[in-house]
């Protein structure tokens, strides 16, 4: 007699908490699943002003988290583009709120580094003088947390924020984290 075995969704053998390295991200743009190449997207949009958010969402039913990280590139007055990145891992304990949030803003800080290295390279090769370099375009990262002490996050926006600063690196908390709580909860 043979046994039929149930194939398992590749996120639930995964670790909530290990993520694959940042050049192993699979980059898509926002409005559609077409994959896209990070590099070309940064080299494209460098003149751009840059915003970086990431956000989560449990989901019970299927017993997965999504982590989605977003890199918005806006033009004044123009609009803007999106790249975005979306992993999924086994659901996180509710009660896990503060590791969770923890991995967003760790997810969002690795791709500021990233970006950081990518602009300062582009800023060399077009032979940029100190005060123009792309790198004064990224404006900083978006932490899904709150300041009104009604909502839970808020017990750590303190921590978060000094992730953000201790990685030389602006913070955004909610109302105005809408990277991560707006473009990025939009695709989770």
């Amino acid at each position: 007699m043979r046994v039929k075995s149930e194939k398992v969704p590749v996120h639930l053998t995964k670790n909530p908490y290990v993520f694959d390295s940042f050049d192993e991200w699979i980059w898509r743009k926002y409005e559609t699943e077409d994959i896209i190449n990070i590099d070309d997207f940064i080299s494209k949009n460098k003149d751009c002003l840059f915003f970086i958010g990431t956000d989560s969402q449990n989901y019970a039913k299927s017993n997965k988290c999504v982590f989605t990280t977003v890199l918005v590139a806006y033009r004044m007055g123009k609009g803007g583009t999106i790249a975005r990145h979306i992993d999924k891992r086994p659901m996180i304990p509710v009660d896990a709120l503060s590791a969770r949030l923890t991995v967003e803003t760790q997810r969002s800080i690795e791709l500021c580094r990233y970006l950081e290295g990518k602009l300062l390279d582009l800023s060399i090769e077009d032979k940029l003088t100190e005060d123009k370099l792309y790198t004064k375009n990224i404006v900083g990262i978006s932490i899904d947390v709150n300041s009104d002490s009604n909502h839970r996050s808020e017990r750590y926006k303190d921590m978060l924020v000094g992730m953000v600063i201790a990685n030389g690196f602006t913070a955004f908390i909610k109302p105005d984290a809408w990277a991560s709580s707006k473009v990025a909860d939009n695709k989770c």
